[in-house]
């Protein structure tokens, strides 16, 4: 699984390396929050993550961006505790800069998983680890979002992403075979998200 945490690190420098072409771009820092959708079909609830996000304003049309959040829980008997830090790294297309900017986004996320079965404590310490479980999913993501400028170093975004994303062509259904012609293209996602924050430019 390490091979997917270096795609995303690959990508997100190949994203990084023609923003060093342009003169004195503007680097904003700042905490956002995520919102994940449940799934109401499987009685999935929804789930929020704190994290923090960079963004390079790489040229007059467009931005990119590395976020990173982290979540925990554990279960009512306090005898698993779950983990989760998912990274996406992302471009942002921003036809128009004024003080309400839209975007539309896309990009690569690698989300990973660690749950701990976690023993008793031992002398009103931290409860002894007995046994991790790491998993980890890379997938694509897309969506559209705005960006509302507060002044010349601060701006708060929301934007709406579907995760791993997928275009597929559409199927004969009496043959099975692909439809070989344009516009027979079916675009499917597993879950979405809401996230918000505020960076903070220099």
């Amino acid at each position: 699984m390490i091979r997917y945490r270096n795609l995303v690190l690959t990508l997100a420098l190949c994203l990084l390396v023609p923003a060093a072409a342009v003169a004195q771009p503007s680097v904003g820092i700042g905490p956002r929050l995520s919102l994940v959708r449940g799934d109401l079909s499987t009685d999935t609830p929804s789930t929020r993550l704190i994290g923090g996000t960079v963004r390079m304003r790489s040229s007059r049309l467009t931005s990119l961006e590395l976020s990173m959040d982290y979540r925990v829980t554990r279960n009512d008997d306090r005898t698993e505790r779950v983990r989760e830090t998912p990274m996406q790294a992302s471009i942002l297309l921003m036809p128009i800069r004024a003080a309400i900017a839209p975007y539309a986004l896309g990009g690569v996320g690698l989300y990973s998983q660690k749950v701990d079965t976690l023993g008793p404590s031992v002398d009103g310490g931290p409860q002894e680890v007995i046994d991790s479980e790491l998993s980890r999913k890379i997938g694509w993501h897309a969506g559209f979002g705005a960006e509302l400028k507060l002044s010349s170093r601060a701006a708060v975004f929301v934007d709406y992403r579907y995760q791993f994303v997928k275009f597929t062509k559409s199927e004969d259904p009496e043959t099975g075979t692909n439809i070989p012609y344009v516009g027979r293209v079916n675009f499917s996602h597993q879950g979405s998200m809401w996230t918000s924050g505020v960076a903070f430019y220099f």
